[in-house]
């Protein structure tokens, strides 16, 4: 529950929600639907490749997890602190090249969801990192095939207020990934022998 906690706080499904409704205006349902479809399975592909080629992709440039704990924690921070200035970041775009570009990615699977899956996959279970993930999915899957409703429910100003809230669950996962980091590089530093 606690990797589908951190793994669906990334991929902000309320974020993806207002960005999938203003990438969408003025298409058809149908062609929503195709942009959707087209989507998801871009996500899931880009997620499978960072869980599973996680580890080869940190020895191949020499990578140790405390640099990426900080490295990706700092991105984090900057996300969640960019999501909170309230400033659009979508980009316009026509048919369903929005599918893949900018939708699955970077809104979705941006550099920090790239980051934590990385990290997950290499310190968690497979196995559950895994269903963490294809629960994320499911929930962001939903989340969006809902979004005429939940766009009369809760208006627009409504959805920005919970990707606002969601930016403040980043930054806390920013913060755990920063301080692990630093805790990881104080105890190696204390193993290291004293000079003679």
């Amino acid at each position: 529950m606690l990797l589908y906690g951190q793994i669906v706080a990334i991929m902000n499904p309320f974020t993806a929600l207002n960005n999938y409704i203003t990438l969408t205006q003025g298409m058809t349902e149908e062609e929503a639907r195709k942009v959707l479809k087209k989507a998801m399975i871009v996500v899931l592909a880009l997620g499978a490749l960072f869980i599973l080629a996680g580890r080869l992709i940190l020895e191949f440039y020499h990578l140790s997890l405390a640099s990426l704990r900080l490295g990706g924690g700092l991105l984090l921070m900057y996300i969640a602190i960019d999501m909170l200035s309230g400033q659009p970041k979508t980009r316009t775009v026509e048919g369903d090249e929005i599918a893949v570009v900018p939708l699955a990615t970077p809104m979705i699977i941006g550099p920090g969801t790239m980051t934590l899956l990385i990290n997950l996959g290499t310190q968690e279970p497979l196995g559950s990192v895994i269903v963490a993930f294809l629960i994320s999915l499911a929930t962001i899957l939903a989340t969006l095939s809902m979004s005429g409703i939940f766009k009369r429910v809760m208006g627009k100003s409504g959805i920005k207020a919970m990707a606002r809230f969601m930016a403040l669950i980043i930054a806390s996962v920013a913060a755990e990934m920063i301080h692990g980091a630093i805790m990881e590089w104080a105890s190696e530093i204390r193993r290291l022998p004293l000079p003679s």
